[in-house]
C-alpha cells in the first residue's frame, strides 16, 4: 500500500470516530456541492510534465513506446520517444471532473506542447506553463504557483517528482515517486485517490501538511 493510499484510508477512519464537527468525505456526487461551501474559486490541480506524467528519451526505451514526437534542436530535428505513466488517461478525465486542470513543465514549449496534445486528447488540461515562464533560482527552474492561481494558494496543489521545482511554495507540493519505464506503476491510481479526499479541507495546503506528517 502506497503512503497516498495509506492517509486516504486513515482520515476516512477518523472521520468515522468523531463528532459531525469532524471533517467527512463525500461521495464522488457530493463533491461539487461540497466545494463550493469552501471556495468560490474552483480547485486546481497543477502536474508536472516529464516523470510525474510521462517518460521520454531521444533512445528507444526498454519498454514499448506510447507515441513519438519531433523536437529541432541546434538546428537538427530530434525524434523524442514517449512512454505514458500508467493510468494517465484515465487520471486526467477523472481529475477534471472536479478540478481545474493545468500543467507546469520546465520543459521547451516546442517539445511539451505536442507531448500535451497528444496526452489530452479531451481537453482537461486548461492552462500549460513552459519553460519560459519559471523562474531560475541557483541554476534551476522552479515553477511560481501565483502564476496559476494568483494569490489564492489556498485552492492548489501541485504534483511534481522533483521537490526543488516548488520551492517557492513548499507547502503546496505533493511529492510523487519519478515514472521511467515501470510498467506496473499505480502512482496515478494512489494520487487521485488522495485528491478526493482534499475535498475535506478548507485550505488543500492543509491536506499536505496531513499527508507528509
Amino acid at each position: 500500500m502506497s503512503i497516498l493510499t495509506f492517509h486516504c484510508r486513515l482520515l476516512r477512519c477518523v472521520s468515522r470516530c468523531f463528532t459531525a464537527t469532524t471533517i467527512s468525505y463525500p461521495k464522488r456526487e457530493k463533491l461539487e456541492d461540497f466545494q463550493r461551501e469552501y471556495t468560490n474559486t474552483k480547485r486546481t490541480v497543477i502536474l508536472d510534465l516529464d516523470e510525474t506524467l510521462v517518460h521520454s528519451t531521444t533512445q528507444l526505451p526498454g519498454v514499448k513506446y506510447d507515441f513519438m514526437v519531433m523536437v529541432k534542436m541546434e538546428k537538427e530535428i530530434i525524434p523524442i520517444f514517449v512512454v505514458k505513466r500508467p493510468g494517465v488517461s484515465e487520471f486526467l478525465e477523472r481529475l477534471g471532473e472536479n478540478y481545474k486542470v493545468a500543467v507546469f513543465t520546465a520543459g521547451v514549449e516546442d517539445y511539451a506542447s505536442q507531448v500535451l496534445d497528444k496526452l489530452d486528447k479531451n481537453g482537461v488540461i486548461s492552462q500549460r506553463l513552459y519553460r519560459d515562464s519559471c523562474t531560475e533560482v541557483n541554476g534551476r527552474y522552479v515553477k511560481d504557483l501565483s502564476l496559476v492561481v494568483g494569490k489564492d494558494l489556498g485552492s492548489a496543489l501541485i504534483v511534481d517528482d522533483n521537490p526543488s521545482s516548488y520551492s517557492l511554495q513548499p507547502e503546496n507540493g505533493v511529492p510523487i515517486k519519478a515514472f521511467v519505464d515501470d510498467m506496473k506503476d499505480q502512482e496515478l491510481l494512489n494520487l487521485g485517490e488522495f485528491l478526493e479526499c482534499c475535498y475535506g479541507y478548507e485550505d488543500m495546503r492543509d491536506a499536505v501538511k496531513d499527508l507528509l506528517a
